[in-house]
C-alpha cells in the first residue's frame, strides 16, 4: 500500500508552498500564471515574486550575427526593460487587487539560465510559469526557454494552462 496515514490537525494547517516564483513574459498564458500565482499565494499564505527576463543572449547573438548594429541593441534593450517594467507593474496590480503583495525583479541574461539563478538565489519551493502548446513549441522561443526550465528546475514547475 502507499502507507497513508491520518493527519495530525498541525500536519494538516502546514502550507503546501512558502516562496513561490512567477515566471512573467507578457503572453496571455503568462496573465494565466499571475492570476494563478496570486490566487494560490492567497490561499497558501506564501511569498511571491515575479520574475521577467531581458534575453540580452538573444540581442547579443543578433549583434553578433550583424543583424544588430549596436545602437539599434542598446535601444531595442532599453524597450524591453520599458516592457518588462509594465507587465511586472500589471502583476503587481493583480496582487494587490486580490489583497497580497508581490515582489517584482527584472533580469537580464539568458531567460533560463536568469530564471533558475532566481529560483535558487531565493530558495523557491515552485515556479509558476504560462503553458505553451508543442505544435508551436519549435517555432516559439519563449516556448523552448519554458522548456530548459522545466527540464533544470531543482523544485516543482507549476504549468499554467489558459489564456493562449
Amino acid at each position: 500500500m502507499f502507507g497513508f496515514k491520518n493527519k495530525t490537525s498541525e500536519e494538516v494547517q502546514t502550507p503546501l508552498f512558502t516562496n513561490v516564483l512567477l515566471v512573467v513574459d507578457g503572453s496571455e498564458a503568462s496573465v494565466a500564471a499571475a492570476n494563478f500565482a496570486v490566487r494560490m499565494a492567497v490561499q497558501q499564505k506564501c511569498a511571491l515574486a515575479a520574475v521577467y527576463v531581458i534575453d540580452t543572449a538573444t540581442l547579443d547573438y543578433l549583434l553578433q550575427m550583424r543583424i544588430f548594429v549596436n545602437q539599434e541593441r542598446e535601444d531595442f534593450e532599453r524597450d524591453l526593460e520599458k516592457t518588462g517594467a509594465r507587465y511586472l507593474e500589471y502583476v503587481s496590480t493583480i496582487a494587490r487587487n486580490n489583497g497580497t503583495t508581490i515582489e517584482t525583479v527584472l533580469r537580464h541574461g539568458s531567460i533560463h539560465q536568469e530564471i533558475l539563478q532566481e529560483a535558487r538565489e531565493r530558495g523557491v519551493d515552485a515556479i509558476v510559469l504560462g503553458g505553451w502548446k508543442r505544435t508551436i513549441a519549435r517555432k516559439d522561443v519563449a516556448s523552448v526557454e519554458r522548456q530548459h526550465i522545466l527540464d533544470q528546475a531543482d523544485c516543482p514547475v507549476l504549468v499554467v494552462k489558459g489564456g493562449d
